[in-house]
C-alpha cells in the first residue's frame, strides 16, 4: 500500500541518494561503489505517487484459467501451490498487481537518481556500470504468487552493462539463456 511519507525519507531512496552524493565527490585512486535497492522485495510499500502511476482502472490482470495447472508435472503443481490462489480469490488482484508495479516504478527512480548523479559527475568518462536485477515474480499467472518457480519469468535474471567509450569495444552481443 501507499506510504505517508516523501520519497526523500524512504530507506531506498536514502541508500540511492548516498551514492549519488559519494558520486559527485572527487577521488585520487578508482573505487567500487555498491547501491543496493531493496524494493521491489515485498513489502509493496511505497509513496502514493508511485501508486498514482498506475490508477487501478488501467491494471491489465494476467489471464486465469481453472484448469491452468492441467500442463505441470506433478513437482510443479505442489511448487506452485504454495502460494494458492489467496490474492485472486481477496477480490484485491488488481490492487496487488498495482503496488507491486508502484514498487517496480519506485525502485526505477532510485536507480534513476544514481545514474542522473553519475552522469553529472567528475567520473561520468570513466565508470563501468553493472546493474544485476532479482528474477521475475508471478503475479497470478497459473494461480501463482511469487517467484518460487522454475517456469520462465521467474527464472530470468537481467544483468547489464554500460562501460564508458573508449574503455572496450562492444560488439552488442547478448548472453542468451
Amino acid at each position: 500500500g501507499p506510504l505517508n511519507q516523501p520519497t526523500e525519507a524512504t530507506a531506498d531512496w536514502r541508500t540511492a541518494d548516498g551514492a549519488a552524493k559519494f558520486l559527485q565527490q572527487e577521488h585520487n585512486k578508482p573505487f567500487f561503489l555498491g547501491c543496493g535497492i531493496y524494493l521491489p522485495h515485498l513489502p509493496w510499500y511505497v509513496p502514493q505517487k508511485y501508486f498514482d502511476l498506475h490508477p487501478l482502472d488501467k491494471i491489465q490482470l494476467p489471464p486465469h484459467k481453472v484448469d491452468d495447472f492441467e500442463d505441470i508435472p506433478e513437482g510443479g503443481r505442489r511448487m506452485a501451490a504454495r502460494a494458492g490462489d489467496i490474492i485472486r480469490s481477496s477480490g484485491k488482484w488488481k490492487e496487488a498487481v498495482q503496488a507491486c508495479l508502484a514498487a517496480d516504478s519506485f525502485a526505477d527512480a532510485c536507480v534513476g537518481h544514481v545514474l542522473n548523479a553519475l552522469e553529472k559527475s567528475p567520473h561520468r568518462d570513466n565508470t563501468i556500470i553493472v546493474l544485476w536485477i532479482d528474477h521475475g515474480w508471478h503475479l497470478g499467472e497459473k494461480q501463482h504468487w511469487r517467484k518460487f518457480t522454475l517456469w520462465e519469468r521467474a527464472t530470468r535474471t537481467p544483468v547489464m552493462f554500460v562501460v564508458p567509450k573508449g574503455i572496450t569495444k562492444s560488439d552488442g552481443s547478448r548472453a542468451k539463456t
